[in-house]
């Protein structure tokens, strides 16, 4: 194909997968300098990608029903000469072929795969980070890649970050929630890390969203220490912007990893049914994983383990956490 000087991403949920999808942005600048990149995606993430150097504009994608994606499909028919669908689903499919009829898809399983997963055979891929996954398709147009995952921090949200944390520094943020059951260490565990960090003198925050209120409830049950800060009622951007203020993150394998990772925050991400190979937090983040035999088995979590005992968190001891924290707490 021409050289585009127009280019559509495609990329609307979730939290984790839109942050990791902007390791795109500085290789497609590379190689296209001139061109001109738009992003559609929903409306919390929006502001993590409004400013970013890259892109010339972020379209809101409405979730609410099929008339809000015909709408923008409208507004986007033709524009571009070359689309990015990173969601492979119905409803990015229709925007891309909306916007462009050169198409790049991401597809993390063959056409097989995809028919089987139907019927609940859905292996997890641990060949590549998902960083490295978004960008093969690239390949074949000569993108390099992958780059850094990447977030837009206004001046906005680091004011509803500062007024969040009250001052607050050297502070361990603590994210005891994660959207699937599995995915989840007891937030009673992460109490008795808690505990032993602020016995070295860090202050505690929490970090999380509105749906991680039960996983809160039960760490500040545990937790004997005074909560420094609360970070749940704040914008995924504000929350970014807190994260970005802190020492390290602890967390399960959930999306304020990869804001960590974006904003240059070190991560101790507890990995259990998932990937650590495909999610893991960059550098200078870590990932802690039993690693056993029936593990990992599942691509994003679920609400039951499969075997039934679910060892892969629940034998992993705080001891060995706060082991691994003070250490990335000393480098």
């Amino acid at each position: 194909m021409s050289e585009p000087s127009s280019i559509l991403v495609v990329r609307y949920s979730a939290l984790g997968d839109v942050v990791l999808a902007t390791s795109l942005l500085e290789p497609l600048r590379r190689r296209y300098p001139k061109a001109r990149i738009e992003w559609v995606t929903d409306a919390p993430y929006a502001p993590l990608l409004e400013g970013l150097p890259e892109l010339a504009a972020v379209h809101v994608l409405s979730r609410d029903g099929w008339g809000g994606t015909i709408a923008l499909a409208t507004r986007l028919l033709g524009r571009f000469d070359l689309t990015i669908d990173l969601q492979n689903k119905v409803r990015s499919g229709a925007l891309a072929l909306a916007a462009s009829r050169a198409r790049i898809v991401f597809r993390r399983r063959t056409a097989l795969q995809a028919l089987r997963a139907l019927f609940g055979s859905d292996p997890p891929l641990v060949r590549a980070h998902q960083t490295r996954l978004y960008a093969a398709p690239l390949v074949s147009l000569g993108v390099p890649g992958p780059g850094r995952v990447k977030v837009s921090l206004s001046p906005q949200a680091r004011a509803l970050a500062e007024d969040a944390l009250g001052g607050v520094e050297g502070a361990v943020a603590i994210a005891p929630g994660a959207r699937w059951a599995t995915k989840r260490w007891p937030a009673e565990r992460f109490a008795e890390v808690a505990d032993a960090l602020a016995r070295d003198g860090h202050p505690i925050v929490l970090c999380g969203g509105p749906g991680d209120r039960e996983a809160f409830a039960a760490f500040r049950t545990a937790y004997r220490g005074a909560v420094a800060a609360d970070l749940s009622p704040l914008p995924i951007d504000a929350l970014a912007a807190a994260v970005a203020r802190v020492r390290l993150l602890v967390a399960c394998d959930s999306g304020p990893v990869h804001l960590a990772s974006a904003v240059g925050t070190p991560a101790l991400a507890l990995f259990g049914p998932t990937s650590a190979v495909r999610w893991g937090p960059e550098a200078p983040g870590r990932s802690l994983s039993l690693g056993l035999p029936c593990s990992p088995c599942s691509n994003h979590g679920g609400n039951f383990c499969p075997v039934g005992h679910h060892r892969c968190l629940a034998d992993l001891a705080p001891q060995a956490v706060i082991a691994a924290a003070r250490e990335m707490l000393r480098s």
